[in-house]
C-alpha cells in the first residue's frame, strides 16, 4: 500500500511516516500542496493524506484539482480546525474523510483501512460502449470476443476511461503508469496494443491522439 502524506508540519510527518512505515505502507511525503499536487498527478496512491492549511495551495485546493483531473484515490484530510464549514467545503471538493488533530495513531489507521475497503468495493466493472472493462480480472470483452489484460494494459484503460472529458499527454500517462525512468516510446506501443483488441472486439470505442490521448466513440459497421 502505497500513502502519500502532505503537511508542513515536518515533525509531523515523520511521525505520521514512522507511524505507516512500521505499519508496513510505502510512504512519500510532501510539506506544500503544490509539491502534493505534482506528486499525487504524476504517482500512483492507494490513499493521500493531506493537510487543509499549507503554503503554496491549501489541502481543499488539492482536492479540487486533482478530482478535476479525474484522480480518484482516496483522501483522508487532517486539520487543526473543528469547524462544520471547513469539513463541508473539503467534503463537497471531493475529499472522502476528516480526521481533527491532535488524533491517536489507532484512529488513523483504522481511518485509513476504512477508506482503502471503500475504494476496494467501489464497481469493478466499468461498460466503455459496447466494451466492458473487468479491472479485477484485468479483462476486457464485449459479446464478440474477450481479451485479457497484462498490468499495464488494464491500468492504462483505466487511466483513460477516467479521463475520458479531457485528454492525457505521453508524458503524463508515462509517468503515472510506468514512472519518470521509462521511454516515452512504451505508450504509442501500449495504445496499439489496446486499439487492436478494441478492434477485434468490434468496439464502438477507439483511442485517438490529437494532441492527447482520448476515447472516442464510433459507428460501427
Amino acid at each position: 500500500m502505497k500513502v502519500l502524506i502532505a503537511d508542513d508540519e515536518i515533525d509531523l510527518t515523520r511521525a505520521l511516516g514512522a507511524i505507516l512505515k512500521y505499519s508496513e505502507y510505502e510512504v512519500k511525503i510532501a510539506n506544500n500542496g503544490e509539491e502534493a499536487l505534482k506528486i499525487a498527478e504524476n504517482e500512483k496512491f492507494d490513499i493521500l493524506i493531506l493537510d487543509v492549511m499549507m503554503p503554496k495551495k491549501t489541502g481543499i485546493e488539492v482536492v479540487e484539482e486533482l478530482r478535476k483531473k479525474n484522480i480518484n484515490t482516496p483522501i483522508l484530510m487532517l486539520t487543526a480546525k473543528a469547524e462544520t464549514e471547513d469539513k463541508v467545503e473539503g467534503l463537497d471538493k471531493g475529499a472522502d474523510d476528516y480526521l481533527t488533530k491532535p488524533f491517536e495513531k489507532d484512529e488513523l489507521l483504522a481511518r485509513i483501512r476504512a477508506l482503502v475497503r471503500k475504494n476496494e468495493n467501489r464497481t469493478k466493472k466499468i461498460k466503455i460502449g459496447n466494451v466492458t472493462l473487468d479491472k479485477e480480472e484485468n479483462e476486457l470483452y464485449s459479446d464478440k470476443a474477450s481479451f485479457h489484460l497484462n498490468s499495464k494494459e488494464s491500468e492504462l484503460m483505466e487511466l483513460l476511461v477516467g479521463n475520458q472529458s479531457e485528454k492525457i499527454g505521453e508524458k503524463e500517462i508515462k509517468n503515472r503508469i510506468w514512472g519518470k525512468d521509462e521511454n516515452i516510446k512504451i505508450v504509442p506501443m501500449y495504445i496499439s496494443y489496446l486499439q487492436n483488441k478494441f478492434e477485434a472486439l468490434g468496439a464502438n470505442v477507439q483511442i485517438v491522439n490529437n494532441n492527447g490521448y482520448a476515447l472516442e466513440s464510433i459507428v460501427v459497421k
